[in-house]
């Protein structure tokens, strides 16, 4: 893994939860958030190799972890703490329906 891939998975994991933020629901339970942030990690970490010109086995699995690992620090570090994370996971999430079991129609 070369010192660029390694310095693109430390961009794309530092500005990761911003893009999660948009994806997620706050009415989401944690084990699906969990999975939405992994799969994204997997997402974009393989496509950072892929650009990076170096898209092989260990380094497709280094930039997912360096992904992974930044994007669940600075959004426990510096997104969630500063409100960014929530304020947009708030302005993008979708309207609660109460889902009502009567006709209306007579």
């Amino acid at each position: 893994m070369s010192d660029n891939l390694t310095m693109w998975s430390l961009i794309v994991g530092f500005l990761s939860p911003v893009v999660i933020s948009i994806i997620q629901q706050p009415s989401w339970q944690r084990p699906l958030r969990a999975v939405v942030t992994f799969l994204w990690a997997v997402i974009v970490g393989a496509a950072t190799a892929y650009f990076s010109d170096e898209f092989g086995g260990r380094s497709i699995v280094s930039s997912v972890l360096f992904v992974l690992v930044t994007a669940i620090a600075t959004y426990n570090g510096l997104w969630k703490r500063t409100g960014i994370a929530p304020a947009i996971e708030g302005a993008t999430s979708f309207p609660h329906r109460e889902v009502s079991t009567e006709s209306g129609t007579t």
